[in-house]
């Protein structure tokens, strides 16, 4: 086992598709790959486009993507929580074998989801709800400490409002 000091973490870039993934290296040259850089889960594919990171040597993953348009990053939410995982298999332990086949799944929803809103189109999911993105205006708002008059930018937000579903479930 390496020592904390020979330990490595990068940050690096899918070859294929550009989405940003954390490996970690020890001076033996072994790696572990996590989609997140708090490096709780680890994985051997990208979450984006499942490309397998091992069949490339380290160097061939990209320090920096190719064009920087194509440059993905993963929300830090979209990591898999032990929690929903360990329900989503106790639901379903037919159609995952296995709590990283859950975290797996939950990670390629979480990643369409993060893609489509990121790019600006509204997801509607049948039952749960819809998310959709507003734009807020620019406004004057004031520093409570010191009163001062500032200048808050108008930006674009994610809104969610429940479906009719989850509403009767909630208050029943």
């Amino acid at each position: 086992m390496a020592a904390m000091d020979d330990v490595i973490c990068v940050t690096r870039y899918c070859p294929k598709c550009g989405t940003e993934i954390f490996c970690r290296t020890d001076v033996e040259k072994h790696r572990v790959f996590y989609i997140s850089e708090d490096m709780r889960d680890p994985t051997n594919t990208c979450p984006h486009c499942q490309f397998d990171l091992f069949s490339v040597p380290l160097e061939a993953l990209l320090a920096e993507p190719a064009h920087p348009r194509e440059k993905r990053l993963l929300a830090q939410g979209v990591g898999a929580g032990e929690k929903l995982a360990e329900a989503i298999l106790a639901r379903n332990p037919k159609t995952f074998t296995s709590k990283a086949g859950a975290k797996r799944a939950l990670h390629a929803v979480g990643g369409v989801l993060f893609d489509l809103l990121a790019s600006g189109e509204d997801v509607r999911w049948s039952g749960l709800g819809s998310f959709k993105i507003r734009h807020r205006k620019p406004r004057r708002g004031r520093n409570p400490r010191t009163g001062e008059e500032l200048h808050i930018p108008g930006k674009r937000v994610v809104t969610f409002s429940a479906g009719k579903a989850l509403k009767e479930k909630l208050n029943r």
